[in-house]
């Protein structure tokens, strides 16, 4: 089946969006504001993703509307978008609720924020699906339209559902009598949460309605996470960098997760632009069937690289 891409279209209320589907999956992303990939799916499935219906991550900032005169609320709305790392209280909070301008191509779209004011920053998300399977591409690029240098990392974040399972790989080395991972933790999260497990192989996590927010990242070796949930295991991979220099200590992913939804974030790393100059960060996106409830190790084992 051939790719169908509808812009224009409205979803639930979100308000207008781009339709992209080839059958086997199928996306829609916002386009009157953001923007976000708010649906994810198979085809007649249900959104792995988390959206906001009931409107309860709006994050208020006092001295937004005095940065950007744009009011002092950012809107989460779920899915997944792009952020710039390291986070930033104004920085990271640009209230994104201006239309996005458009590109449909053969396999996609390219969907362009207007440059934020006073930080003179543009993104932009390049959307391409495979015309046969349940795969995608997801290319994030941030462009410095002001005169100013800015160092930053493009950080791609997806805010998916609670009730399903989270797990990703730790990545080993053998370097004799040195040590070969760190573990970066955010001040607010508990070492021993009944939702986290440390194996051997592998970290996983499994979200619920727990009230206490947990974040961790590390650098990701193997370049990939699973999320199985609703029946589907969602992959999200990106090329691993292992000596570039990467923010928070050196992650490349991290996962945070609260009594709402549980976050997958990939990281660029740190790039220094220069008035006109862009720096892009790229994942992929596979979606498998998957009715059984598997354990940890063996989602590794099935659909790890």
């Amino acid at each position: 089946m051939p790719i169908t891409i509808s812009n224009d279209v409205p979803y639930q209320h979100f308000g207008s969006c781009v339709h992209i589907t080839n059958g086997v999956i199928e996306l829609y992303a916002t386009t009157g504001r953001g923007p976000r990939i708010i649906h994810l799916s198979m085809c007649g499935g249900e959104n792995l993703f988390w959206t906001d219906s009931r409107s309860e991550a709006i994050t208020h900032v006092e001295g937004l509307d005095l940065a950007f005169g744009k009011g002092d609320d950012y809107h989460i709305l779920g899915g997944h978008r792009l952020w710039s790392s390291p986070e930033h209280i104004l920085n990271s909070y640009y209230p994104d609720d201006d239309p996005v301008g458009v590109t449909v191509t053969q396999v996609g779209a390219v969907l362009t924020a207007p440059p934020q004011k006073g930080l003179n920053l543009q993104f932009s998300l390049e959307i391409r699906m495979d015309a046969e399977s349940p795969r995608l591409s997801v290319r994030h690029r941030i462009h410095n339209v002001g005169e100013q240098i800015v160092t930053l990392a493009p950080w791609a974040i997806t805010q998916l559902a609670l009730g399903g399972v989270l797990v990703f790989p730790q990545s080993k080395q053998d370097i004799a009598l040195l040590p070969d991972r760190v573990f970066v933790i955010w001040p607010y999260t508990d070492m021993g949460d009944h939702r986290l497990n440390w194996a051997d192989d592998h970290i996983s996590l499994r979200p619920d309605a727990t009230d206490r927010p947990l974040k961790i990242g590390l650098l990701n070796r193997a370049g990939y996470a699973l999320y199985h949930n609703k029946g589907v295991v969602f992959k999200k991979m990106w090329a691993p960098l292992t000596h570039a220099e990467y923010p928070d200590y050196g992650c490349n992913f991290e996962t945070y997760t609260n009594r709402l939804f549980i976050e997958m974030e990939s990281l660029a790393p740190l790039s220094t632009l220069y008035a006109g100059q862009s720096a892009a960060h790229e994942e992929e996106w596979l979606c498998f069937a998957e009715p059984d409830a598997l354990s940890e190790a063996a989602l590794i084992g099935k659909y790890g690289s």
